[in-house]
């Protein structure tokens, strides 16, 4: 019972962190879905809103092998502290085979796929017909469990689009490389994503690997990583506190002058197309013809 919960924690954790990554690209993003009118639920359902296909936003923030999946229904079966099991595979398929007779989908429209925060065994893969179709992917031929994919954490390459499901895997380097990989422009377009990734940042800083001897929530890393937003500004680096932010929300606070003062005039004229500086042109030689060039013999004249 106590594994049960353990698992719960983790993958509500994970599935909050890939709901507030994937919402801006239309991806909804539940935990704990339920498959049938009553138990078994899925740990992770990732569901496409619209289209036959993963859009290029989309497959930005997928992780390897469901991104090049055409399914628009993906189970995830979310391992972390357990290894992957035979039985674990087997779930897998039965949920996705469950999820098609309620749902009345076609097999081509739903992925089942294991996630495993730790490295499985090669010979368990072997012993299970899995081999490695890109780094960290792993299918099957076997029968009954040929359509479940199995993602192994410490494996994916730290590209952004693996960043979200890579910090939560098992090995700290691996985790760290995540975190590294981040797209930082996403955060611009969310406040909630950047806090969570800083308060999940934080929370294995502390402790390695979370404690969940600790009832730790989603709702409480989001609050964890909004104090630490806190602390950055009150004592960060100006990029420190800059992060997060977009171009056009630092713009906001300042007025012309403020934005131009720190620009050279050929770091000015760098911004203009050939009408605009055709059009500052005109604009400065009548000034000049009207006497107004600022020149203290102009001034004297006045």
């Amino acid at each position: 019972m106590a594994d049960d919960k353990a698992r719960v924690q983790y993958h509500q954790l994970l599935g909050s962190g890939m709901r507030l990554s994937l919402a801006a690209v239309q991806v909804n993003v539940s935990t704990e879905s339920s498959i049938l009118s009553e138990s078994p639920r899925v740990d992770i359902l990732l569901l496409r809103r619209e289209g036959t296909a993963w859009t290029a936003a989309q497959r930005a923030r997928l992780p390897d092998g469901i991104r090049d999946s055409a399914a628009a229904h993906i189970l995830v079966e979310f391992k972390y502290t357990e290894s992957v099991t035979e039985d674990a595979i087997l779930r897998a398929a039965a949920y996705d085979l469950f999820y098609r007779q309620v749902q009345k989908l076609s097999r081509e429209q739903t992925l089942p796929v294991v996630l495993s925060a730790k490295t499985p065994q090669r010979s368990r893969l072997a012993e299970w017909g899995f081999e490695e179709s890109q780094r960290g992917v792993f299918r099957t031929r076997l029968p009954f469990v040929g359509r479940v994919m199995l993602l192994a954490l410490n494996r994916l390459p730290a590209n952004s689009n693996n960043a979200i499901v890579k910090l939560f895997a098992s090995r700290k380097r691996e985790r760290d490389a995540g975190f590294a990989s981040l797209d930082r422009q996403v955060f611009t377009e969310s406040l909630e994503l950047h806090a969570y990734v800083l308060g999940l940042s934080q929370t294995f800083n502390v402790k390695g690997e979370l404690n969940m001897a600790e009832v730790l929530t989603p709702e409480k890393v989001l609050e964890y990583g909004m104090r630490v937003r806190e602390l950055i500004f009150e004592s960060g680096t100006p990029e420190e506190r800059l992060a997060g932010l977009s171009p056009d929300q630092i713009l906001e606070v300042l007025g012309p002058n403020e934005i131009l003062a720190g620009l050279s005039p050929n770091e000015i004229l760098a911004g203009l197309n050939s009408d605009e500086r055709r059009a500052l042109l005109r604009l400065l030689q009548e000034d000049m013809d009207a006497g107004g060039d600022g020149s203290p013999e102009s001034n004297e004249n006045s």
